[in-house]
């Protein structure tokens, strides 16, 4: 019986000495969790949430530069395609002239590592010699509004085309009228 006693004893010390020991290493190994540390579940989901703000605002940035292209494209093809119109033997501007150009300097001085050049053409009457200098001297009035308004001469070319480069052909003041023009084409670097 003492045996049985003692070795009820022995067991019930034994099991104390293990309920103590696996309380303390439960202790040390229980460290409060925070949101900074990523080994916990708190701070894995902050981890996963960064990552996904980060690409999110990747994407964002992606689609902004990708429309800011295309604004860029389309202000580029109105710049080059809508043609400044003169009357006939005239090289001054109109008013509706200078309003195009107004679009066309303001949309130079948004974009200042853009060069021009600005081409003079006329329309099929009188002799080459003279509407090479026609065409001259319109170039040389849309270069002169630019230059007025800011843009710098290096980065604007004028050339005279004379009646060599029509866009319409044909008879009539109307097919005429489509040839005395100037246009401006973007330089490509």
């Amino acid at each position: 019986m003492r045996r049985t006693l003692l070795a009820w004893r022995m067991m019930l010390v034994a099991g104390l000495l293990l309920f103590l020991l696996s309380a303390c290493a439960s202790r040390q190994t229980a460290a409060p969790a925070t949101a900074d540390d990523p080994s916990t579940p708190q701070g894995a989901e902050t981890t996963s949430e960064e990552a996904l703000a980060r690409q999110q605002a990747l994407e964002e940035q992606q689609l902004q530069e990708e429309a800011a292209l295309r604004q860029f494209e389309t202000e580029r093809n109105r710049f080059i395609y809508e043609d400044i119109f003169f009357e006939r033997n005239r090289y001054r501007l109109t008013e509706r002239a200078e309003r195009e150009l107004e679009w066309k300097a303001a949309w130079l001085l948004a974009y200042p590592d853009v060069n021009v050049v600005i081409e003079g053409h006329c329309d099929e009457g009188g002799k080459p010699e003279d509407n090479l200098a026609l065409g001259a001297r319109r170039a040389g009035e849309v270069k002169s509004f630019f230059l007025r308004r800011g843009i710098a001469r290096e980065r604007l070319t004028a050339i005279s085309y004379g009646k060599e480069r029509p866009v319409a052909t044909g008879e009539g003041e109307e097919v005429r009228a489509k040839n005395r023009r100037v246009r401006t084409l973007v330089l490509e670097e």
